[in-house]
């Protein structure tokens, strides 16, 4: 009977991860007396109330996650933070682990904090692999009275950037749940306004260093965009600005490292100068250490021009 249920666990691994309901133990015909013997034999392992685990299945982080909403039962979600992090929101790592249930439900036992929402549509829930979780917008109307401006701004930018949220949907969510009182709302709207029309970098470097010009008050550069080269090579530029003909390279500890790289720069950014356009290079460390640096140098070459 072991390797049998060894045998049917090991066909479910893939969508569970090992996690075990008692529901899908009683369709692998398991009784209740043999459940209590594999349990006490340490081949299952409880993790709550109507919930074991395979011990041959190790223990990660987005275990406990799924097995945090498979405890929380029908409607559950990954949400908040959690959910954060399985997006791979910019700097949202594994951490606690936080579900939501329809507000009729009171789950016991959930290994993880239990949150209660009288919304929760299907358009809101998504799955992922074996986890059912929040989708991205609702995800970061979720999260957004949690976060300070400037780190809510560089989330919805990274997930733009990354092509997790897209905006109007987003918009969308909010005319949906607007009535419902979220308090991270009003937030999402100021921001949406403000950043409405800004370029996106195809890194967070990139991004942060938009970042820092448009809160400087700097004329808003345009990204990522090929310009034709002396001898007719196109070139992709990171930042613009087409009427003062400047350019600003940004290089982070990722790129530019091989000699090859750095050659390539080199011959690149001589061919821009014999188009007539300025090459202004910055760092990683400028960009994170000294961004007023970089304002006022590109301050004095828009000047210039």
């Amino acid at each position: 009977m072991a390797r049998a249920l060894d045998g049917a666990i090991a066909e479910l691994a893939p969508k569970t991860l090992g996690l075990l309901t008692t529901a899908q133990l009683d369709a692998l015909g398991v009784t209740r007396q043999q459940r209590r013997t594999l349990i006490r034999r340490g081949v299952l392992v409880p993790v709550a109330p109507g919930l074991v685990r395979h011990a041959a299945c190790p223990t990660t982080w987005k275990h406990r996650v799924l097995a945090a909403v498979l405890a929380a039962g029908e409607g559950a979600a990954a949400s908040h933070m959690t959910a954060a992090a399985l997006w791979r929101f910019d700097g949202v790592g594994a951490g606690a682990v936080e579900v939501t249930v329809p507000h009729g439900r009171r789950p016991r036992g959930v290994p993880g904090t239990l949150h209660r929402t009288l919304d929760l549509p299907r358009a809101d829930v998504v799955q992922r692999g074996p986890v059912v979780l929040t989708t991205p917008s609702r995800t970061f109307l979720d999260i957004a009275s949690r976060l300070e401006p400037r780190r809510l701004e560089e989330v919805l930018d990274g997930a733009e950037r990354d092509g997790t949220i897209w905006r109007p949907h987003l918009e969308w969510r909010i005319h949906a749940l607007r009535c419902s009182g979220r308090p991270g709302i009003p937030a999402v709207v100021a921001l949406l306004a403000r950043t409405e029309g800004r370029p996106l970098g195809d890194s967070w470097l990139e991004q942060e260093a938009i970042r820092v010009i448009v809160r400087s008050g700097l004329p808003t550069p345009r990204a990522q965009v090929r310009r034709r080269t002396h001898g007719g090579g196109i070139s992709r530029v990171d930042l613009f600005w087409d009427g003062a003909l400047l350019v600003a390279e940004l290089a982070g500890h990722s790129t530019h490292a091989t000699r090859r790289q750095r050659q390539g720069d080199a011959e690149r950014t001589a061919r821009l100068g014999l188009t007539g356009w300025r090459v202004v290079q910055f760092t990683y460390e400028d960009v994170v250490e000294r961004p007023q640096h970089i304002v006022d140098v590109i301050r004095a070459y828009l000047a210039q021009a």
